[in-house]
């Protein structure tokens, strides 16, 4: 037993120096393989951050319309131009007929 103390009393600068080496080794080793908490809470974060993002675009992609309801928006502009044009026709037709009788008693005084 006294052995194994002198031995360690004269080599205590070489065993606490390799213990330095393995231990700092070992957490380098350790560091670099998993990731630190401040990572993690900056990736969760993130994640939190790019999830609601992603809600918001879901909200706003669903009351987007649907081609079928594209498709009903253009038949009903359709049907609209149709009664534009046949209104426009009434209305030359009204024009022109309040224009004869304006002149029928512009002539007529």
């Amino acid at each position: 037993m006294n052995e194994i103390l002198e031995f360690l009393r004269a080599n205590f600068v070489i065993i606490s120096t390799v213990i330095g080496l393995v231990g700092g080794a070992f957490w380098l080793k350790m560091d670099s393989k998993y990731a630190k908490k401040s990572d993690v809470r900056e990736l969760s974060e993130a994640v939190e951050h790019y999830d609601r993002r992603l809600n918001q675009l879901e909200t706003k992609v669903d009351n987007l319309p649907t081609a079928q309801d594209v498709a009903k928006l253009e038949i009903l502009m359709t049907e609209i131009k149709g009664e534009t044009k046949s209104t426009n026709t009434q209305m030359k037709a009204i024009s022109h007929q309040v224009g004869l009788l304006l002149e029928a008693k512009v002539l007529k005084e």
